[in-house]
């Protein structure tokens, strides 16, 4: 199976960091990486999730808002906790751009995902990879159907993650019978396995993808919250519905699972 570090193995590490991408490709480097971009009010491309900065950096501000400098100001670790402790609160890590990212770990496998729909965002990303990450492996994806729809166009070589409404049509057409009407047009579909009280993953699904030669990368559950596989029985599990690839945001335990039973 593919493995996949979410957000650079987020329950290990601080998420979308670069200490987080050297944790995975210090467990197993042929695994690929996924972080998330957003971009700056200077127009800079930098690793977060969210819109607001305060779930991860404890400080309330909209990081399209904030120019670079002011970004890099920010403790990308404070609210990542081990136990009872907040190591990087006295230690800080900082929020790096994804330029960073491409010229420090240039044979690294990527999965690049696009967190903004901002207009600009799509030339200033195809501008970035086709400078520093151009011959590197990466795989692009974004909920935002219209930012994929634009890259497609202007690359269509590139390699793409489902966007949510072409898997929301997927997804509608095969509960009512009628995938048929629905071509995937994407490379790989990325989806939970259930989402919210809904069974996302069901056979049909599953066998709709396969008929079409579509990879299925899958975690556990979204809603109010997103759980990846932590336990090589849930990725056999997984792999038991054949599923082709796993979302894990706790790399070093699931490498060292899988060791174990071998």
């Amino acid at each position: 199976m593919e493995i996949i570090c979410y957000c650079c193995g987020r329950g290990e590490n601080p998420e979308n960091t670069i200490e987080g991408i050297r944790h995975c490709l210090s467990v197993n480097p042929s695994w690929r990486i996924e972080m998330d971009i957003q971009m700056t009010a200077d127009k800079k491309l930098v690793l977060h999730h969210d819109y607001n900065t305060i779930r991860t950096t404890g400080k309330n501000h909209e990081i399209n808002q904030l120019p670079l400098l002011e970004v890099k100001q920010l403790n990308a670790g404070y609210n990542f906790q081990v136990g009872e402790a907040f190591p990087y609160r006295t230690d800080p890590v900082r929020v790096p751009e994804l330029s960073d990212v491409f010229r420090e770990f240039p044979d690294a496998k990527l999965l690049l995902d696009i967190h903004t729909n901002d207009p600009k965002v799509t030339e200033i990303f195809m501008g970035l990879v086709d400078s520093e990450f151009n011959q590197g492996d990466f795989i692009v994806v974004s909920e935002y159907d219209e930012v994929i729809k634009k890259l497609r166009k202007e690359k269509p070589h590139w390699r793409y993650g489902v966007p949510t409404l072409e898997a929301k049509k997927m997804l509608y057409g095969s509960f009512v019978y009628l995938d048929g009407l629905f071509p995937i047009k994407s490379d790989i579909l990325m989806l939970p396995k259930k989402y919210g009280k809904i069974n996302v993953l069901s056979k049909r699904v599953i066998r709709h993808a396969k008929k079409r030669n579509k990879p299925i990368w899958a975690w556990l559950y979204e809603g109010d919250h997103v759980r990846t596989i932590e336990s090589k029985s849930q990725m056999d599990e997984l792999r038991s519905l054949g599923i082709d690839g796993i979302f894990t945001g706790f790399p070093r335990k699931l490498f060292e699972e899988i060791n174990a039973a071998i």
